[in-house]
């Protein structure tokens, strides 16, 4: 038996957004790739890259929508037909379902902020591009 909580051992399960405590972050050190082939090789962002990102972020998001759509009103019919024979697993399914939408919801937030992130991001390269070209253009 384990000295942990299940909470301990999967805190994003219980709300928690990093990782576990004990495990590095960034900027905590120079990490394995310092010294790597690819040190100090130049970092290139193409725009359409991150847009294509962000539309496979959104395609995700329809897809769980979607998904979820079609789960939740069958999850919770099943719940209530459960419900009804004062089953125990009824009440179960409907914690279990709530379990769930939350972590469908954050999901779904998550796949949004990506994808907008994605977008601004690229849209942040472009305007620096267009700005430090522009002396360069004739007149």
């Amino acid at each position: 038996m384990s000295d942990t909580t299940e909470a301990q051992r999967n805190p994003w399960l219980y709300g928690q957004d990093g990782p576990p405590s004990g495990i590095p972050g960034p900027g905590s050190g120079a990490g394995p790739w310092a010294n790597g082939p690819s040190a100090g090789a130049p970092v290139t962002v193409e725009p359409a890259a991150l847009r294509r990102a962000a539309g496979a972020a959104r395609h995700l998001q329809g897809e769980l929508r979607y998904a979820v759509g079609h789960a939740e009103p069958d999850t919770e019919a099943a719940a209530r037909a459960l419900s009804t024979d004062s089953f125990a697993s009824g009440a179960a399914l409907t914690q279990v379902l709530a379990w769930w939408k939350a972590r469908w919801t954050s999901l779904d937030n998550r796949l949004g902020l990506t994808a907008d992130r994605l977008e601004a991001t690229a849209g942040a390269y472009r305007s620096a591009d267009a700005s430090a070209a522009s002396p360069f253009k004739a007149q």
